[in-house]
């Protein structure tokens, strides 16, 4: 649960930032509110993950929690990579973004070893 905790509070910062700044928001690829949109819906997916692991869930629950998870990493990936390339100022998001994706994929991982 902490590395839930974690990744929300960085997700909510990218999805604050977006809502309150045009050049967060312009450099996102899903721009202001696809950005906000996507960090609530990551928030969700990891927090279902994370769930799913503590609870010890098995069987196709399993395997669908942790391929959206591992989706939900990847989009996380993505808008990392397009603050990168943007420049400035959403550079520091980046880099909370790029920790929230590993904090993400270990709660991955959390939840394919559930049921081993």
């Amino acid at each position: 649960m902490l590395l839930f905790v974690t990744a929300l509070i960085e997700l909510f910062v990218v999805a604050f930032a977006s809502a309150g700044f045009d050049e967060v928001a312009d450099a996102s690829p899903f721009g202001h509110p696809g950005t906000t949109v996507a960090g609530l819906a990551i928030t969700v997916i990891a927090l279902v993950g994370a769930l799913a692991a503590w609870r010890g869930r098995t069987g196709p629950l399993r395997t669908i929690v942790a391929v959206a998870v591992f989706t939900s990493v990847g989009v996380v990936a993505v808008m990392a990579l397009f603050f990168v390339v943007a420049g400035g100022t959403p550079i520091i998001l980046a880099v909370l973004l790029a920790l929230a994706a590993v904090e993400i994929a270990m709660i991955g991982r959390a939840v394919l070893q559930t049921g081993s």
